[in-house]
């Protein structure tokens, strides 16, 4: 078969698939596990194609999405398309899974802040009416000022939220990415073992100004800009310190031939929400003093 032929072939197959997890998703119960799968033919095609031919295929996909759910559903389906090419362009440019994940955290960050405009300038929603309608959902066991107070927390982080739940979503679509490929034989980069994560120690300074920022000036800060700026910066640190914490126990546990310690390590992280207080204190310490580096020192000197 002629190479275009089967190009082709294949883009009509996997937009195909596009729209069956599309349809899944719109009008099943299933809705957001089969709506996780909806990039993965536009990851795969982004690995292979180029940006000119995936923007094609995006619009076709967005226009036959609009004709099968909608046109609310169908933008949706387009940021699904761009999150998919973006991850498969960056796979092939980069070659590493890292900057793949990064670049779709990007493009499902990018989609919440469009989504987010359009809602607000487009269709006029009232956020703080929402608001007050979610503060009638108070259970009655939890006073009225400590629901306030988380209410207005919650409202503080949603940037951070946003960005967490775009790498989460990107580490999901990279696994199943991971899982498909072996199938399809296209091979999509591995992301290194939780035990060799290693992040930048230039952000402790970050962390440190974030804290004495906080300590200093959080009277100040109260109400303003700069104290949801502030708190944001200092929750997604401490998630990075966490890691950190739980790359070294597990690159302890690797060094000691304790290979039982991980599985169990995991469990108690989402069992026990205070050990990634811990978690987050080891890894300061990882990052700051090189605990790692003189671990696996003293183990080679017996």
């Amino acid at each position: 078969m002629p190479s275009k032929t089967k190009q082709l072939a294949e883009n009509a197959l996997m937009l195909g698939i596009a729209l069956v997890l599309l349809f899944l998703s719109t009008y099943t119960v299933l809705g957001a596990l089969v709506g996780i799968l909806v990039p993965l033919p536009f990851l795969f095609l982004g690995m292979s194609r180029t940006i000119p031919n995936l923007v094609w295929i995006s619009l076709a996909f967005t226009f036959l999405g609009w004709i099968i759910t909608g046109p609310i559903t169908a933008f949706v389906a387009l940021g699904f398309a761009i999150w998919g090419a973006v991850m498969g362009i960056v796979y092939t440019k980069r070659g590493t899974a890292l900057s793949g994940i990064t670049a779709g955290a990007a493009a499902v960050f990018l989609g919440f802040l469009f989504m987010l405009a359009f809602m607000i300038f487009g269709m006029k929603t009232n956020f703080d009416a929402i608001m007050q309608q979610a503060a009638s959902l108070r259970p009655t066991f939890m006073p009225k000022e400590q629901y306030d107070q988380a209410m207005q927390m919650g409202k503080m982080l949603i940037p951070v939220s946003l960005i967490m739940f775009s790498f989460i979503s990107s580490g999901i679509v990279h696994w199943l990415a991971r899982l498909m490929g072996k199938r399809l034989r296209r091979p999509v980069p591995v992301l290194p073992p939780i035990r060799e994560w290693n992040f930048p120690r230039s952000l402790l300074y970050y962390y440190f100004i974030a804290m004495i920022a906080m300590l200093v000036f959080g009277a100040s800060m109260q109400g303003t800009f700069w104290e949801s700026a502030v708190l944001n910066v200092k929750v997604m640190l401490d998630a990075v310190f966490t890691l950190q914490g739980l790359s070294f126990c597990l690159f302890a546990a690797h060094l000691y031939g304790w290979k039982r310690l991980t599985p169990v390590l995991i469990v108690c992280l989402f069992i026990f929400p205070f050990l990634t207080t811990i978690l987050s204190l080891v890894g300061i310490f990882d990052l700051g003093i090189r605990l790692r580096d003189k671990l696996e020192t003293r183990v080679k000197r017996g």
